[in-house]
């Protein structure tokens, strides 16, 4: 698979088309489990402060690049990502896929009742879709809850507990889920359940959904200003070869 590496984090470049087939094709034949990251500048900064972390990163099939700061970057590092694939519109595209091949997903984390809001959201949207559960992600986050997840059989698991906690957890437990596909969404199952409105399409086809954020959203701005350090760090970087 082709990378383009991003203060040392191997990001996939690949398109949706493309990923979506990897789906298709892990499903037909299975060999182990399938771990998703998406990654936006603040997760890769993360990386930087925490060995731990980066390994549990790292230790994912795919890391995809979520969000235009990541874009950015790699075009400063004269290494261009085809596409960008955020997290949330990547959920909607598993529940898609599971809800035309009958797979089966999990909802978990968030806070008490999201999940189930998500959940019977998403059954509405996608007519026919099989939910083998759903589970907060305040209740308990340790080896019996991940025990208990695991025996839904899950074929897809969106793990919304935000980073690092996502991450950890999926790299922790993913064995316990042998064929599942397994993917960090942040926010995703707020946006799902209703709880918080998404960036209407005008912003997120412009790639001005942080602005919508931050301008709905002020208490956002401390993370906000990872962005630019990010991109001071990816500067240096280029300049550094």
């Amino acid at each position: 698979m082709d990378e383009i590496k991003i203060l040392d984090v191997p990001i996939a470049n690949i398109n949706k088309v493309e990923l979506l087939q990897e789906i298709d094709d892990h499903f037909q034949m299975p060999d182990g489990n399938l771990f998703f990251v998406t990654a936006n500048p603040e997760i890769i900064m993360m990386t930087k402060d925490s060995t731990s972390y980066k390994e549990a990163v790292t230790s994912a099939d795919y890391i995809v690049a979520d969000g235009i700061g990541v874009l950015i970057a790699s075009k400063i590092l004269r290494a261009p990502l085809r596409e960008k694939l955020p997290g949330y519109e990547l959920m909607h595209d598993f529940l898609a896929y599971a809800n035309r091949h009958g797979k089966t997903v999990y909802f978990f984390g968030a806070k008490p009742g999201v999940a189930e809001q998500a959940a019977k959201n998403a059954k509405a949207e996608y007519r026919g879709l099989k939910v083998a559960g759903y589970m907060d992600g305040y209740t308990n986050k340790g080896p019996l809850v991940a025990s208990e997840i695991a025996e839904t059989k899950p074929d897809f698991v969106f793990v919304a507990m935000g980073a690092p906690l996502q991450e950890r957890w999926i790299a922790k437990y993913k064995d316990l889920f042998p064929t599942s596909v397994l993917v960090g969404v942040g926010g995703s199952l707020d946006v799902l359940s209703g709880n918080v409105k998404r960036a209407p399409k005008f912003w997120t086809s412009n790639n001005l959904e942080w602005l919508y954020r931050l301008l709905t959203q002020p208490t956002r701005a401390g993370r906000m200003m990872k962005i630019p350090i990010f991109l001071m760090h990816v500067v240096k970087e280029r300049f550094s070869k």
